[in-house]
């Protein structure tokens, strides 16, 4: 079945000519080669134009390289690498990651087994921004979002794979239809949040996603221009938004781990709320359940309560 798949590996990049270099040549040394690396860059120069001009003079896999002429940001340029794809598998990488030599045919085998899966994904190694890999980081990473040997194999709830964000926000494997029918909702809903909205949106449609106990990614904590690390993400506080706005109750236990979830995303959620002027949702955040007595009498509580005060005073 797996030879009779094709396989698009879809490339965020901005502004990172040397890391993007790394990750096409990531995907070129694959075991099993993929059909078409597509890129789509939102840089403000040429450097990743020419990076991929000289990597398509040593490869015969086709290079789709796009420079969007207007910056459509993480949410608008992975829509648009979705579209451009035309193999039955995509695969989506950004421009700091790497591809483990093996990712392409280990997560493509997994419709040898089910050839009715949705997607497919492994785990991730955490590595420094100079390429050193942290096993124990690793270890820990991957066991926070049940990426753990009892997990593998086929999931047993498809619900659950985005809302516990096992499925990956990157490196997976999903068919190329799904991806673009599902799509990411644009910025001014999810901001950041688009991963776990996407992840959470695709389980509560489709059916088969597959859990490899093996190493597709290494994630590069990058020391520059990574959004999680700074201080305009919104991930947490459009994830806590989109999660106020889900409904689980029609399914057992869905309810319940949707609120326990909340819970765990409360704090920061709370903090990006107040850092991007969403004073009504910070006071939301904590006053709800989600953020108990205990937790508002915790020094951290006390804290973030005194930064929603403090800036109603500067207003």
């Amino acid at each position: 079945m797996a030879k009779e798949n094709t396989v698009s590996i879809c490339i965020l990049s901005c502004n990172r000519p040397t890391l993007l270099r790394e990750a096409i040549q990531s995907c070129m040394t694959q075991a099993r080669k993929p059909d078409c690396i597509i890129v789509g860059d939102d840089s403000t120069n040429d450097d990743a134009e020419n990076v991929v001009a000289d990597l398509a003079k040593e490869t015969t896999i086709r290079i789709d390289y796009k420079r969007n002429p207007v910056r459509l940001g993480q949410n608008g340029n992975t829509n648009s690498l979705f579209d451009r794809a035309t193999t039955s598998h995509l695969m989506l990488l950004h421009d700091d990651d790497l591809l483990t030599p093996n990712a392409v045919e280990d997560l493509l085998s997994c419709w040898d087994e089910y050839p009715s899966l949705t997607a497919a994904y492994g785990k991730w190694y955490i590595m420094s921004h100079n390429g050193d890999v942290d096993l124990q980081a690793s270890i820990q990473y991957n066991t926070a979002f049940s990426r753990i040997p009892e997990r593998s194999g086929l999931q047993k709830n498809d619900w659950e794979v985005g809302l516990i964000q096992q499925f990956a926000g990157a490196a997976y494997m999903i068919l190329t239809s799904v991806a673009q029918a599902t799509r990411w909702r644009p910025a001014e809903v999810v901001g950041a949040g688009g991963e776990f909205d996407f992840g959470l949106r695709l389980g509560m449609t489709y059916h088969g996603f597959y859990f490899i106990d093996r190493y597709t990614m290494k994630y590069r904590k990058t020391e520059t221009g990574s959004m999680s690390s700074s201080k305009y993400d919104d991930a947490a506080m459009y994830s806590y938004v989109v999660l106020e706005e889900s409904n689980f109750s029609s399914l057992a236990g869905g309810e319940a781990l949707r609120m326990k979830i909340m819970d765990q995303k409360s704090a920061g959620a709370m903090i990006q709320a107040i850092r991007h002027g969403q004073r009504k949702l910070a006071w939301r955040i904590y006053c709800s359940r989600h953020h108990g007595w205990r937790r508002r009498f915790s020094p951290g509580g006390v804290r973030r309560l005194l930064l929603l005060l403090f800036s109603f005073v500067k207003l």
